[in-house]
């Protein structure tokens, strides 16, 4: 897969967890959602890069151990 890089606001992904103040929501935008085929309840990997980058990998059930 060929890396892509986009840039986002915090404000723009993400947002206070009102369940828990200590902690924030990560939403991932649609665009990188259709661009990795990630669907609701698909598992990912989240990995935080150089210089506070963050990158989403799609997991696949079987490495995950869910297949």
């Amino acid at each position: 897969m060929t890396e892509k890089t986009r840039t986002y606001k915090y404000e723009e992904i993400f947002e206070e967890d009102p369940n828990d103040p200590e902690n924030v929501l990560l939403t991932i935008p649609p665009e990188i959602c259709e661009e990795v085929g990630l669907e609701p309840g698909d598992p990912v990997k989240i990995l935080i890069g150089d210089q506070g980058s963050v990158i989403i990998e799609k997991v696949n059930k079987t490495d995950n151990g869910q297949g």
